[in-house]
């Protein structure tokens, strides 16, 4: 691990990193709420290291190499209250990632991910942004782009390297999670990501030997949850909706901005220089 923080951060980005990485997208703007841990899994010796608050060098699956990275460094765990364990061809910027972790923590989540915009690539329909809402309480959440407080990961952590392909560990982590509480697991429909490439992508290029489905079928018997698994149905619980103001708000504050607009335009007439 090769630097270390100047300020205390209370979110942590881990990311698996190619060559060719979007993270220099969420870090673009100032004032962002998290530090970030670029693993790069490449070829090219120090690549994107200086993008990164910690950095390492470490080839291999995501899943097996993040539980890998965690065990080495076990004080992560007790620095950062939330973890965020993206893919690295997720467009985003720095203000809807703040936003994404302040809504994760303002909602007393367990477990999220925000949802993909509708011109991403996708797996799964339902992870798509439907706008109407601000998150939706589920029972599923996607191996992309997971989101967990540290009373989840480390439940949820000795999973990591029971699937190498990932494949059936976001059938499990809400059922490790949730334990009763819907309230628990999300998708986060305000702070849209897009996933930009194709899915697969250089996971099974870089490691050919991976058997995803005989991943999946190995950890949903594990784990008893071939019944959920063979309906591949999400469930909805509940969902935090998007709140219009009524007439008479919009009124008041179109009235507002009209108001401030005059108030400059006639500081602007003072100011000017009189011939």
């Amino acid at each position: 691990m090769s630097a270390t923080p100047p300020l205390r951060r209370k979110n942590l980005v881990v990311l698996r990193a190619g060559d060719g990485s979007l993270h220099p997208g969420w870090i673009a703007q100032p004032n962002r709420d998290f530090d970030i841990f670029v693993s790069y899994y490449g070829k090219q010796p120090g690549l994107h290291q200086e993008s990164a608050d910690y950095y390492e060098h470490r080839p291999g699956p995501k899943w097996p190499c993040i539980a890998e990275l965690l065990q080495a460094h076990p004080q992560l765990l007790e620095q950062y209250d939330a973890f965020w364990f993206p893919d690295d061809d997720l467009a985003a910027g720095t203000e809807t990632l703040n936003r994404m972790f302040a809504l994760f923590h303002g909602h007393a989540l367990a477990l999220a991910q925000p949802a993909l915009t509708a011109d991403s690539y996708y797996s799964w329909k339902a992870v798509l942004q439907n706008p109407a809402y601000i998150l939706r309480h589920v029972d599923f959440v996607e191996v992309m782009a997971p989101l967990f407080d540290r009373h989840a990961l480390r439940v949820c952590l000795p999973t990591f390297s029971q699937s190498r392909s990932g494949w059936g560990l976001d059938w499990v982590w809400p059922s490790l999670v949730s334990r009763g509480r819907d309230a628990a697991v999300a998708i986060i429909d305000a702070t849209p990501v897009k996933h930009t490439r194709p899915l697969g992508g250089d996971l099974y290029k870089n490691n050919p030997e991976l058997n995803p489905a005989l991943d999946e079928a190995k950890l949903v018997k594990l784990y008893g949850l071939g019944s959920r698994r063979s309906t591949a149905r999400l469930v909805l619980h509940s969902v935090v909706s998007q709140q219009r103001p009524d007439w008479l708000t919009r009124l008041s504050l179109a009235l507002r901005r009209l108001n401030a607009q005059r108030r400059f335009k006639r500081a602007q007439r003072k100011a000017a220089p009189t011939a």
